[in-house]
């Protein structure tokens, strides 16, 4: 308050610029409240939606427990029908189209991981979405429908099981080389102790020898002994 040179002055001056800005000043405190308020608010209300998801969740685990695929596709719809954007949610839909698979309903398996795909706020289990939706392709002989499941998910914490279905995929299409490159990436990936690093080597290792430019020349030797020693390769495939 500088400019003025006695306290009443200030205090008047003080008054008058109340006066000026006071709603100004009282509206931003009641943003400022409703703000944090909101927060809270929401807050709880985001707590109550996942502890009445995890309540209904609860019966899937149980229904899972028994084995009864009728009991878990009630139980999961229940779930999807009120929290499909839920962590829970995602687990249902991924619980009921595992439900699905078992009974060969493959169709309705792949629309719910769709389902889960679109609306689950974890996007880990999108991409656990996203390779059963593979997986389930692959079964029925859709390998381009199956590379597009994962595509853009070639690197990252599940790069080693998607390069494998993709390697799959390409040795479904014909594509022995793409194939041979989605193994080794996935053998990169792999965890040197896992399962899958030991099938991604058998993987590989089952492929056929790479011809071509990049192939090592063969050394010299007599007509007689090229037909005498044909070179045989095989090859086998596997599931994920």
């Amino acid at each position: 308050m500088e400019g003025y040179t006695t306290e009443t002055e200030q205090l008047q001056a003080l008054k008058k610029w109340w006066d000026q800005n006071a709603k100004w000043v009282i509206g931003g405190l009641a943003i400022a409240a409703l703000v944090v308020g909101g927060w809270r608010i929401w807050g709880y209300w985001q707590g109550k939606r996942a502890a009445e998801a995890a309540g209904l969740y609860a019966a899937v685990v149980q229904a899972e427990g028994q084995g009864s695929n009728a009991a878990v596709d009630t139980a999961a719809k229940k779930v999807l029908h009120a929290y499909p954007d839920t962590a829970y949610g995602a687990l249902a839909g991924l619980a009921l189209a595992k439900s699905q698979f078992a009974q060969q309903h493959l169709s309705d398996a792949i629309d719910t991981l769709n389902g889960v795909v679109k609306h689950s706020p974890d996007a880990g289990l999108a991409i656990i979405a996203r390779i059963r939706i593979a997986r389930i392709q692959l079964q029925r002989g859709n390998a381009k429908e199956a590379l597009d499941a994962l595509k853009g998910y070639e690197k990252g914490a599940f790069a080693a099981a998607v390069q494998s279905l993709r390697g799959d995929a390409f040795m479904q299409l014909g594509d022995t080389e793409a194939a041979r490159g989605a193994f080794q990436q996935g053998l990169k990936a792999a965890d040197p102790t896992s399962g899958l690093h030991e099938l991604l080597s058998l993987r590989l290792a089952s492929l056929p020898e790479k011809v071509g430019r990049d192939a090592s020349p063969a050394p010299a030797a007599t007509a007689a002994s090229q037909t005498t020693a044909p070179v045989t390769t095989s090859k086998t495939g596997g599931q994920a």
